[in-house]
């Protein structure tokens, strides 16, 4: 089955035209032109991804991503206006996958959505490996890990992000490495993606018996996963 795509977006024109590019490469994209229409869309579950822009009528982007992360998981690319780093920084906090500036090379939108959706179809749950690192155990694929007892929910990035540190604890992974292996491209200059993604696990994860983040960062360098660690309340 074709992957389906939903674009929220109010330029009708870049719809157009998006849907013509998508269609010619096998997608199904569908068109919503407002927040409202865009969040009643998305909250069906009948779609692959979502791409949405940021500034829309009826409601804005950021309420609508919030909306969806109510109940689904599903990949968000978010559209955001060139040289607007605030709205990219709360989309990603909201949990957003990945950002694009406008105006935009229309087959660079198109790669990036590539790059999402060959990183795993957000609803596979047959795969059933499992991860553990000291008291943290990630559920691969099922968008979940647990510490001891306590249950913590990921999204799609946030999941990717955890398993390149989890498969390699106590090794300092740089930014670079993990954008391009986690985000699926490579880091641009002054891209924070992949900080605000591991700012995310880390308030998610806890910190240690120490009251040390879990997820350390290495000045210059880059993050790495504390390999043998206890639970701030152990």
């Amino acid at each position: 089955m074709n992957s389906r795509i939903l674009l929220i977006d109010d330029d009708v024109q870049l719809g157009a035209l998006l849907q013509e590019l998508f269609t010619s490469k096998g997608f199904a994209m569908e068109l919503a032109y407002d927040g409202e229409e865009g969040a009643a869309k998305a909250t069906q579950g009948v779609h692959d991804l979502i791409i949405l822009d940021v500034m829309l009528p009826k409601k804005d982007g950021l309420t609508v991503l919030s909306e969806i992360r109510q109940s689904s998981e599903i990949p968000v690319l978010m559209l955001t206006a060139k040289g607007e780093h605030t709205d990219r920084i709360r989309g990603l906090e909201r949990g957003a996958d990945d950002y694009l500036a406008k105006p935009f090379n229309p087959r660079e939108l198109l790669l990036r959505v590539g790059a999402i959706l060959r990183r795993g179809s957000w609803k596979d749950s047959a795969e059933r490996d499992t991860l553990t690192v000291g008291p943290l155990e990630l559920r691969i694929k099922q968008l979940e890990a647990s510490v001891g007892p306590r249950l913590i929910t990921l999204t799609g990035t946030e999941e990717r992000v955890l398993e390149e540190l989890m498969r390699n604890p106590g090794k300092v992974q740089s930014r670079e490495s993990l954008t391009e292996r986690a985000l699926g491209r490579p880091r641009a200059a002054y891209d924070r993606a992949i900080d605000t993604h591991i700012s995310h696990l880390r308030k998610k994860l806890g910190r240690d018996h120490l009251k040390r983040p879990v997820i350390r960062c290495i000045r210059g360098m880059g993050y790495l996963l504390v390999p043998d660690w206890q639970p701030e309340n152990s």
